[in-house]
């Protein structure tokens, strides 16, 4: 969260995910860091799909990004 931005509310959601997952993230994460683990790798999810929509849709109009075009690209944004 950004330094002054006013703090997003929350929402509870039910997922069905593998037991062995659960297990690992609450060993790393803590029982209580569940959440936030969750909301972190949803947030780096959707933050990759827009990305890999955009470069698609780009793509379709104008031709395959370059190399060079995408280095250019991933200095700008700070790498991926």
């Amino acid at each position: 969260m950004a330094h002054g931005s006013t703090p997003e509310t929350t929402a509870p959601k039910s997922v069905t995910l593998r037991r062995r997952l659960i297990a690992e993230v609450e060993e790393l994460a803590g029982p209580r860091g569940f959440s936030s683990v969750t909301d972190q790798a949803l947030s780096q999810w959707v933050a990759r799909e827009k990305l890999r929509r955009a470069i698609a849709d780009y793509e379709q109009r104008a031709g395959v990004i370059s190399t060079e075009e995408m280095a250019a690209i991933e200095a700008e944004i700070g790498g991926l």
